[in-house]
C-alpha cells in the first residue's frame, strides 16, 4: 500500500520569498556597525577639532604654562630671519623698549660683524623661566661654522603678543645653562 499524504512533514522546496534569518542578522549588524562608526567618526571630528583649536588658542596667547609655543616661535622667527639676512625683520621682533635702547644701525652693525655666530643650524630650548608676563629661554645653538653657542632670550608679553626684549649671546663651555656676559 502506497499511501501519499497530500501533505509530507519534510518539503524539499524552499520559500524563496521568506528571508533568509543569517542575512537578516548580517544586514542589522552592517547597520549597527555603520551607526557606531558614524559616531566615532562625529567624536573624532569634534576632538581633533577642540584639540587644534586649544593649540591655535595656545600659540596666539602665550599659553597656560611655560612650555607654550608662543615664544619659542618668536626665537625662531627672529633666528630664521638672522639666516635670510633679513635684519629689519629681526630687529622688529624686539620690545619698543629694546629698540628704544639699541638703534637698528647699532644692532645691523653687530649682527653683520659676527654673521657667522648668528647663522645657526641647530635650535634647542634647554631652559624656560615664566614669571608673568615675562619669559626667559636659554637656547643651544650650532652656528654654521660649527661654533657652539648659548643665547638668552628674555621675552615679555604686550598685548597678547610675545616681543624679544632682552639678548645675550655667550660661546657654550659644555656646562648647561650657563650665560656669561
Amino acid at each position: 500500500m502506497n499511501e501519499s499524504s497530500p501533505v509530507s512533514p519534510y518539503d524539499p522546496r524552499p520559500d524563496l520569498d521568506a528571508p533568509d534569518p543569517r542575512e537578516e542578522f548580517a544586514r542589522r549588524a552592517r547597520q549597527q556597525s555603520l551607526r557606531r562608526l558614524k559616531r566615532l567618526l562625529i567624536f573624532g571630528c569634534a576632538l581633533f577639532t577642540l584639540i587644534i583649536w586649544l593649540l591655535v588658542r595656545l600659540e596666539s596667547t602665550g599659553g597656560l604654562s611655560a612650555f607654550a609655543p608662543g615664544p619659542s616661535r618668536i626665537v625662531r622667527q627672529h633666528l630664521e630671519a638672522l639666516n635670510r639676512g633679513a635684519f629689519r625683520e629681526a630687529y622688529l621682533l624686539f620690545s619698543q623698549h629694546y629698540r628704544d635702547e639699541v638703534s637698528f644701525e647699532l644692532y645691523h652693525e653687530l649682527v653683520v660683524t659676527h654673521a657667522a655666530m648668528f647663522r645657526t643650524r641647530i635650535v634647542s630650548f634647554s631652559s624656560r623661566q615664566l614669571a608673568g608676563q615675562r619669559i626667559v629661554l636659554d637656547t643651544r645653538l650650532v652656528a654654521s661654522d660649527g661654533e657652539r653657542y648659548v643665547a638668552r632670550f628674555t621675552l615679555i608679553q604686550v598685548e597678547n603678543r610675545w616681543w624679544i626684549d632682552d639678548l645675550r649671546w655667550a660661546a657654550d663651555s659644555g656646562r648647561r645653562y650657563t650665560i656669561t656676559t
